[in-house]
């Protein structure tokens, strides 16, 4: 069944939305964090329903249709479309959608292949070796955002999922806006923010392909801004992370992990069902293990990771 709460949020949002900039983030600029931090928090989504815009088609959006996606984004840093008939889409819709969106600059891993698209599906990988990843299994994944592993100057900015068939069971996720991760931070401790900008803060090990270095390490911060904007790279694998040793490291992970695994409503909760898709620009995310039927159709959930974020106007 899908997501029964469904309609339109073009007015939902209370309290204005204010654009981001450096000095924002800054922790010697208590003024600018605190104006910003108090229009963030007013009136931001306490559930999936909050989150969701119905579209009629992602191949062509009405003006009110993407001004609506764009303000809940805008506001949360992630949105849900829902398709009002999912027969419509003969093929993935995620690349027109967020063009539209100002989204066009894909990221083409080597599990989406040349054309950037991924389906996260038992053995959906573009890349054989991959197939025993953990995104194209059934299994569960842990709090990340996209690319981590990615350099610095090639950061997923940008993360979109559409649903085209839902897993017989499971398969729900859990998301929180980095901003309010951010918020949530610096609210506690501000050296828990000055720990995560550290610049080798945390490492991502080396990939390797037999013998052969495939990926080198890849080592930067947890929070960092671009463009002007918050931009976070995490993963909770404990194989595929090493952090700084430092004591400040430990209590800032520490505490992250409490903010992530506790009851805040800020952290929504939910499954896409068919028809249903994420946009967001890149937010820490879960999925919850899933079973498909033996003799049944398999679940089908599609990704794009992109370089830039969504528009903001």
């Amino acid at each position: 069944m899908r997501f029964s709460a469904i309609f339109f949020v073009r007015h939902m949002l209370v309290g204005r939305v204010v654009m981001a900039n450096s000095s924002i983030f800054n922790l010697g600029d208590d003024r600018a964090y605190n104006e910003w931090r108090e229009a963030k928090l007013a009136g931001y989504p306490q559930s999936l329903a909050d989150l969701v815009v119905e579209i009629n088609s992602p191949y062509e959006l009405t003006a009110d249709e993407r001004t609506a996606l764009l303000k809940v984004c805008a506001k949360a840093n992630m949105v849900v479309f829902a398709v009002k008939n999912p027969d419509i889409i003969k093929d993935n819709p995620l690349p027109a959608l967020l063009k539209q969106l100002g989204v066009e600059d894909v990221d083409c891993n080597l599990g989406a292949g040349e054309s950037g698209l991924s389906k996260l599906s038992p053995g959906g990988s573009a890349y054989g070796p991959f197939a025993n990843y953990i995104p194209y299994r059934q299994a569960e994944i842990g709090w990340h955002t996209d690319g981590y592993y990615n350099t610095n100057e090639r950061q997923v900015l940008s993360l979109a999922l559409y649903c085209h068939r839902s897993a017989h069971e499971g398969g729900d996720n859990q998301l929180l806006d980095h901003e309010i991760a951010y918020i949530k931070l610096r609210d506690e401790n501000p050296e828990f923010i000055k720990t995560f900008m550290d610049q080798e803060v945390m490492t991502i090990p080396a990939r390797m392909d037999g013998d052969k270095v495939a990926r080198p390490d890849r080592t930067g911060p947890v929070f960092s801004v671009k463009n002007g904007f918050l931009h976070m790279r995490y993963t909770a694998r404990t194989i595929s992370i090493s952090w700084k040793d430092s004591q400040k490291v430990v209590a800032a992970v520490d505490a992250l992990t409490r903010i992530m695994n506790g009851t805040s409503p800020f952290i929504i909760r939910g499954r896409l069902e068919n028809g249903l898709g994420l946009i967001s620009n890149n937010i820490l995310h879960t999925r919850g293990a899933f079973i498909d039927l033996e003799d049944g159709p398999k679940r089908e959930l599609y990704r794009l990771r992109c370089f830039d974020r969504v528009a903001t106007e």
